[in-house]
């Protein structure tokens, strides 16, 4: 009996912790790579009159660096008419209200991203740091709240963010934006890219411990 109760206690534990896990579908951008067009799971957010993403390393734009996770990342500029790019994708289950939620990230610049200026109409290196932001948003109905903003990403190799989400209701969408970093000497707005790879499945922050691969979770 007291082995039957204990089993019981144990299986409710681990059912409700693997219910705070929420895995997000292709969290390594994994796809054929393409220009302007967001990897596979993943939906274009960006303004409509623009280009989507990039799949990258495509050999185009100049942007030559390696995969941190597998064999693509996707690639997101800043551009200097105030507009920029953005994916998203439905969550397997809401972020809860007034919750600590904790994920990771890879991210980088890269110093070569070649393109056409849309304010000068001339081609232009897109290469200013850009931060990230992660927005939580609803499938239905309005709603949607800045849940982190990284540093600027100036760096030209991988390194791992880590990102605390608090929300003040439920959300469940997710969006990932590059944008301006309004804190340094760049005249804004302008012409920047951010490289995204290997995001971490979004845990509740009492699971997350510190070295812990959230990857492989």
């Amino acid at each position: 009996m007291y082995r039957s109760v204990l089993f019981l206690l144990i299986f409710a534990f681990y059912q409700a912790d693997a219910q705070s896990v929420l895995y997000l579908k292709n969290p390594s951008f994994e796809d054929v790579p393409n220009d302007s067009r967001p990897p596979k799971f993943w939906k274009d957010e960006g303004f409509e009159e623009y280009t989507p993403t990039d799949i990258h390393p495509s050999g185009s734009y100049g942007v030559t660096a390696k995969a941190a996770d597998g064999k693509t990342y996707v690639g997101m500029v800043v551009r200097d008419d105030e507009s920029w790019e953005c994916i998203g994708q439905p969550l397997s289950k809401p972020l809860q209200a007034d919750s600590c939620y904790f994920m990771a990230v890879k991210l980088m610049r890269s110093p070569e991203y070649q393109s056409m200026s849309p304010l000068k109409r001339a081609p232009a290196n897109f290469n200013k740091p850009c931060v990230l932001r992660v927005w939580g948003g609803k499938k239905k109905g309005k709603g949607m709240k800045l849940l982190h903003e990284t540093s600027p990403v100036d760096h030209t190799h991988w390194k791992t963010y880590e990102l605390f989400l608090v929300p003040d209701d439920s959300y469940d969408y997710l969006y990932l934006e590059a944008y301006f970093y309004f804190g340094g000497g760049e005249t804004l707005p302008y012409n920047g890219n951010l490289l995204l790879d290997h995001c971490s499945p979004i845990v509740l922050c009492r699971l997350a411990e510190s070295g812990d691969d959230l990857y492989e979770y």
